[in-house]
């Protein structure tokens, strides 16, 4: 089972989006440990659905600021959040098909541990940069 705890060097230094990490993070740990001890199909289930809404409003929020800032790197940048959804509703279809096997398992921890620390690190951080260069007001409420 793979648990990720915070740390600072996954921090891109604008509060809004590192909460937002914070909060992925520990709904990671949550459906690590779920999908480990077999929690049963419908707690497991109300994991991803909320890691689906989560993404989905932390995406929006980056790729809003993004838009409105007209950040030069968001065709990318959108690209590797479509890709993350892509392949977590991948994950999501082999769990309802076959339950929360040890495939399945490896599978989220895996993909899921990699994909989120490698873009808070990079692709994350550039953008980060791009919003201290315009003097982005970092708010938690925005």
């Amino acid at each position: 089972m793979t648990t990720i705890e915070w740390d600072d060097s996954y921090s891109v230094g604008i509060d809004l989006i590192d909460e937002q990490h914070k909060m992925l993070l520990q709904r990671f740990n949550d459906l690590s440990r779920a999908l480990k001890v077999t929690r049963g199909s419908a707690k497991i289930t109300k994991m991803l659905d909320f890691m689906v809404d989560y993404t989905e409003f932390h995406f929006s929020t980056e790729e809003k600021h993004m838009e409105e800032l007209g950040y030069t790197g968001m065709a990318y940048h959108k690209k590797q959040h479509d890709q993350f959804k892509r392949t977590l509703g991948l994950l999501i279809e082999d769990f309802q098909e076959e339950g929360a096997t040890r495939a399945l398992s490896t599978s989220i921890n895996v993909f899921l541990a990699n994909w989120l620390i490698n873009h808070f690190q990079v692709v994350d951080l550039e953008f980060a940069r791009f919003l201290t260069e315009v003097g982005f007001e970092d708010s938690k409420g925005s």
